[in-house]
């Protein structure tokens, strides 16, 4: 269960207890407190498994002993201050719950917010802390419950939060303007207890808004971030590429200058050739980066995942497993579609020159089944690719049914290798 959501049968309970605060006042005879002791329990779970032993240690300590009093009192037979005694515990473990909720969402506002900073800087964006600025947290008051209640109603960024609380505290509030003389002590420290909850609930729940919209902001600048690093590296490639190519055309120009003595161009040979094999190794390992960072940006921007890749003698070959189809079809399951989405934007942002789809099945069944099989399921993936952006002059699709195994096929592990889909990508 989510801490941040309470249970249907949570807001029942907690939903009749209030009640009864009202009916205190007004009727000598209730029934025993069995759901009072029950709200009172499961509010006081909830608080310990909220982290409330470090956040609101004070709070979830009053609940505890308040809960095992009531509980005494009910096993003696005193039902009234059985009665009484839960609700106080469950109204300590609602605020004990509140507050651990509220410094967590403050914790991790303040660390996602050094985080958007320190992207903003390295992006050397304009740093606008202001939009993410807290509401005011609420302030250690007491007393005066009504005004209160009403302050918080009024508060824009505020009144839309804690509903729950805001309904419970006031049912206490209106509760203490009727109870009994010898009552009104315990619905005032009830009432109290109620409405600090609803105004640290609301805040707890305003931060938790805000949280979203930082994680929001946060994901977009980790994706401005990997695209400029990409940008980066292509234009790295491109100028080293440029160096090479003028170095090859020096290379030339020596080597001609100096057939004329065989040592002379013997060494000269020599030494451009050992500047050539550095300077292609860097183009290699430029390129390389390249096409990391492009493979990163095309899964940020399809959020997915691409199929696992292996190299080859044929070029970048990703490869989608059986389980991208149901059995006997053709049908791409979603997961597979998006990883197809982020190959095919992969493709599109690496310049391939072409791209090869063969379809691969293991030996089960007959071949001519097998054949049509794969060649259907290598059209599916074209027609994916195709969809995702990729030209449909450069994807060539063929089935090769179980023609080449990549696995023995007879054991099942082996089969399951066979069946397969890959995905030949040639880059320049």
């Amino acid at each position: 269960m989510d801490l941040m959501t309470p249970s249907f049968a949570y807001l029942h309970r907690t939903l009749s207890a209030a009640v009864l605060v009202s009916a205190l006042a007004a009727c000598a005879s209730l029934p025993p407190p069995t759901g009072e002791l029950a709200a009172a329990q499961q509010a006081v779970a909830r608080a310990a498994t909220a982290d409330a032993e470090q956040y609101a240690a004070a709070e979830l300590g009053a609940a505890q002993v308040g809960l095992s009093q009531a509980q005494a009192a009910m096993s003696a037979g005193r039902e009234e201050d059985a009665r009484k005694l839960a609700l106080l515990a469950a109204a300590d473990a609602n605020l004990a719950y509140a507050r651990s909720r509220a410094a967590s969402a403050s914790t991790a506002h303040a660390q996602r917010l050094a985080e958007v900073t320190a992207l903003q800087q390295r992006l050397q964006l304009d740093a606008d802390t202001a939009a993410f600025a807290l509401p005011a947290a609420p302030l250690d008051a007491t007393g005066n419950h009504a005004a209160r209640l009403q302050a918080l109603a009024a508060d824009p960024r505020l009144s839309g939060f804690a509903a729950l609380e805001r309904l419970q505290a006031q049912q206490a509030v209106d509760a203490v303007s009727t109870a009994r003389n010898r009552q009104r002590p315990d619905a005032e420290a009830l009432a109290e207890r109620r409405v600090r909850s609803a105004e640290i609930a609301a805040y707890a729940q305003a931060v938790e808004r805000d949280n979203e919209r930082l994680e929001r902001e946060f994901r977009e600048l980790q994706l401005e971030a990997t695209r400029r690093e990409a940008a980066a590296a292509r234009a790295e490639a491109e100028q080293l590429r440029m160096e090479a190519q003028m170095r090859a055309e020096e290379a030339e120009r020596l080597r001609q200058q100096a057939l004329a003595e065989e040592q002379a161009r013997q060494q000269v040979e020599q030494a451009l050739e050992g500047a050539t094999t550095v300077q292609a190794a860097r183009a290699g390992a430029a390129r390389d980066k390249e096409l990391a960072l492009a493979r990163q940006e095309a899964e940020l921007v399809a959020g997915a995942k691409l199929p696992p890749l292996k190299r080859d003698a044929r070029g970048e070959v990703f490869i989608l497993a059986g389980e991208a189809f149901a059995s006997g079809q053709s049908t791409l399951s979603p997961a597979a579609a998006a990883r197809l989405r982020a190959l095919g934007s992969y493709i599109d942002v690496a310049g391939a020159e072409s791209v090869r789809v063969e379809g691969h099945t293991d030996s089960q069944g007959d071949p001519a089944v097998n054949q049509g099989l794969s060649q259907r399921r290598a059209e599916a993936v074209r027609q994916a690719l195709v969809g995702a952006g990729v030209p449909a002059v450069k994807v060539q699709a063929s089935g090769r049914g179980a023609s080449q195994p990549v696995a023995d096929n007879g054991n099942a592990g082996g089969r399951a290798k066979n069946r397969r889909v890959e995905v030949i990508v040639q880059i320049k």
